[in-house]
């Protein structure tokens, strides 16, 4: 007999996929049903193939994957309730980086990864930063602060899953930085998509959008399923 965990992962592929149609051909009622759907299906698999085994980074883990389900919904209503919503999912989405920092932070052996025993590495994470910035400054007139702080955190969510690496094995740390370049793409469409280019075509931008993020949650789930159940072994 299957795991139930099984049918959460597959339920969330096939979500991603109505999405992804929904979003290209602007079907909103099928949208905004699967949207909240999407990361609560990664939640829940998360949750069950734990089995009860919770080391802390898990549970900032699966914290993180809440806020994101939070910041997936509260967005839905931008169009409808305002800009209000915008900054309430930013928020929400600010909660799951620092989630998903604290995460990697408590994974162990921090002291072991890339970053911490080569710091001069922190720089190409400082010039992205910078670099993003630069770019947005002149349009973000009132969300100036809001997306500072935001684009601040997410890249320090970049850099600390790159710290990863010498702590997990190849495959997983590859799962995991990969699926937060893939969340940083994600955000960095949206940013340029509302502050730099609002003309974008709708379906083209936000296809681009949530297949990233989508993406990028599912990869970084697996990784950190995966470096859980290794640190599991090792205790045993």
């Amino acid at each position: 007999m299957k795991k139930p965990h099984r049918y959460f992962l597959a339920a969330f592929a096939i979500l991603s996929i109505v999405n992804l149609m929904a979003v290209w051909f602007g079907l909103e009622i099928l949208n905004f049903t699967t949207k909240p759907l999407l990361v609560s299906c990664l939640a829940m698999w998360f949750y069950f193939k734990a089995e009860g085994n919770w080391p802390s980074f898990s549970r900032y883990f699966l914290l993180g994957l809440c806020f994101s389900v939070l910041g997936d919904t509260l967005l839905m209503f931008v169009k409808t309730g305002g800009e209000m919503f915008f900054l309430l999912g930013l928020g929400s989405f600010l909660l799951a980086q620092l989630s998903y920092v604290m995460a990697f932070f408590k994974f162990p052996n921090f002291k072991s990864g890339t970053i911490w025993r080569n710091k001069w590495l922190i720089f190409p994470f400082l010039f992205i930063l910078g670099g993003l910035l630069w770019v947005l400054w002149s349009s973000l007139g009132a969300f100036l602060v809001p997306v500072v702080v935001y684009a601040s955190v997410i890249v320090t969510m970049f850099a600390f899953s790159f710290n990863m690496r010498n702590r997990v094995s190849n495959g997983v740390f590859i799962l995991l930085y990969g699926g937060a370049a893939l969340f940083v793409l994600s955000d960095l469409i949206i940013a340029m998509k509302k502050f730099k280019y609002p003309e974008m075509p709708e379906n083209t931008s936000g296809v681009a959008i949530m297949a990233t993020y989508l993406f990028g949650q599912v990869l970084l789930t697996l990784g950190m399923s995966k470096a859980s159940d290794a640190e599991i072994v090792k205790v045993k």
